[in-house]
């Protein structure tokens, strides 16, 4: 349930709980996309199939690993690495990647085609400067990286 619903001139705000991290997340709801539609990416998101919670949780430790080989190169690794919630290695268990995860918030635009799609934006440890996107298309991940604002209707090949 979406709560304290503030209309915007481009998007309406509020708030919803995501059970998946048991955490209260933002929602931007833009200007087409109507609230059942809104309730229904929330619905899908908290019930995403482990296979898809693995895709993502697999992917984010790709970027990880990837981010912080850029910040090795500007003699910041250590520093990063030092403030992570757990070490990350590259055989790792996927999942111990979402204790350096918290989601912040949802944004919703109007369905293209009658499909659920989303994009949720994350902190993470390893990208205080960047943070993470992960855009979702009938309950598949489409896209994970940094942030960039992207559509579940974007061209993603």
């Amino acid at each position: 349930m979406i709560i304290g619903l503030q209309p915007g001139k481009f998007w309406d705000e509020g708030k919803f709980m995501c059970s998946l991290f048991r955490k209260d997340m933002k929602i931007y709801i833009y200007s087409g996309a109507d609230m059942d539609y809104a309730e229904a990416c929330i619905k899908e998101f908290n019930a995403l199939s482990k296979e898809a919670l693995n895709e993502i949780c697999t992917g984010a430790v790709r970027y990880c690993i990837d981010s912080l080989n850029n910040w090795a190169e500007i003699d910041k690794r250590d520093e990063i690495e030092a403030k992570m919630s757990v070490e990350i290695t590259p055989d790792m268990p996927p999942e111990k990647i979402l204790k350096c995860m918290t989601p912040v918030s949802m944004s919703v635009r109007p369905s293209e085609d009658g499909r659920i799609g989303y994009q949720v934006e994350f902190d993470c440890d390893w990208a205080p400067d960047k943070g993470m996107e992960v855009v979702v298309l009938d309950g598949k991940p489409l896209y994970l990286g940094e942030f960039g604002d992207h559509s579940p209707w974007d061209n993603f090949e």
